[in-house]
């Protein structure tokens, strides 16, 4: 049998993948020819930004994965949560700074 999982728990995991999600478009967008960078430190930029990008696609499906378990409590992942959360935000101004400044 398996047990459901708590109504607060499902909502930090629509959050997170909605999360995921803006951040892959992120990456689409940053691969758009709309926004070729025109100097080489635009091409550093962007290549920084495709790497945190990744790393912050990987990093949130790995929260995602382990806050799936059915023996781990929400409220012992909030910290991991926030910081997430807070990573993805950070990034998306970050994206949009560059996009905006190229």
């Amino acid at each position: 049998m398996k047990i459901s999982m708590s109504s607060q728990k499902i909502a930090v995991l629509t959050e997170l993948e909605r999360k995921r999600k803006s951040v892959e478009q992120l990456l689409l967008k940053l691969e758009s020819y709309l926004y070729e960078p025109q100097t080489h430190s635009g091409f550093e930029k962007k290549e920084s930004l495709k790497s945190t990008i990744n790393r912050t696609a990987s990093s949130t499906n790995s929260l995602m994965s382990i806050l799936k378990m059915n023996d781990i409590s929400i409220m012992d992942s909030m910290n991991d949560v926030e910081r997430q959360m807070e990573e993805c935000y950070e990034l998306e101004l970050e994206v949009a700074s560059y996009m905006l400044n190229r």
